[in-house]
């Protein structure tokens, strides 16, 4: 992974400038807050593997669960594993699938929902969106993944352009930074989906049950 140093170096080299080396790391900040929220850059997920029958798996300690993202659960046990996204209820939720499987957060404990129980041996990813750190010095290494580097580059140098009023280099700047983003985001969404079963925004009534589940307060 680059330094701060090393992406602010090569920016100065594609355009030169007099600003600061603490004004253009408040712009990379500004920068990487930016691209996390709209590449939707996450941290590595967080897995565990199911036991038999076990419902309640703990998390790890300073584990936030409000960032929770996504869960998958593996669906089969075989040489070739399948993942499916599952679905989030809150514990006082009066109506839960029966037969799908489902999560939900007790306790702050992990619990797994899954007819007519829980297999064990097969794997869990928990995803979570991730913060980016606010970074101080040009010794720190960046957050950005290597792939998104190019974009972040862009970002600070159409920031510098914009407060040194270049208007030509911000818009060749800004417009090479929106199509690479472009570019990216329709890659994402040309690939297959990461899930084996599309989820079910509408499920139809006979996969619910009213009735008992942990929390439930009828």
């Amino acid at each position: 992974m680059a330094t701060i140093q090393q992406i602010l170096n090569d920016v100065d080299l594609r355009y030169r400038n007099t600003f600061t080396v603490d004004q253009k790391l408040v712009w990379y900040n500004e920068e990487v807050r930016e691209l996390f929220e709209i590449l939707e850059i996450d941290s590595e997920p967080y897995a565990f593997v199911t036991v038999e029958g076990e419902n309640f798996y703990p998390f790890p300690p300073d584990f936030d669960v409000q960032k929770i993202k996504t869960v998958t659960f593996q669906i089969d046990g075989s040489h070739d594993p399948k993942w499916e996204q599952i679905d989030f209820y809150r514990n006082d939720d009066t109506i839960v699938p029966s037969l799908k499987p489902w999560w939900t957060i007790i306790s702050d404990t992990f619990y797994l929902h899954v007819h007519p129980q829980v297999p064990g041996d097969r794997t869990v990813y928990i995803y979570c969106d991730k913060e980016p750190k606010e970074v101080t010095s040009v010794a720190d290494t960046s957050e950005i993944p290597k792939k998104y580097q190019e974009i972040l580059k862009l970002g600070i140098l159409k920031r510098i352009a914009m407060a040194r009023k270049d208007v030509t280099m911000y818009n060749n700047y800004s417009g090479d930074y929106e199509q690479k983003i472009a570019d990216i985001l329709w890659e994402k969404k040309m690939k297959e989906p990461e899930w084996t079963t599309p989820l079910d925004v509408n499920p139809k009534v006979g996969d619910f049950w009213y009735g008992w589940m942990p929390g439930w307060r009828g």
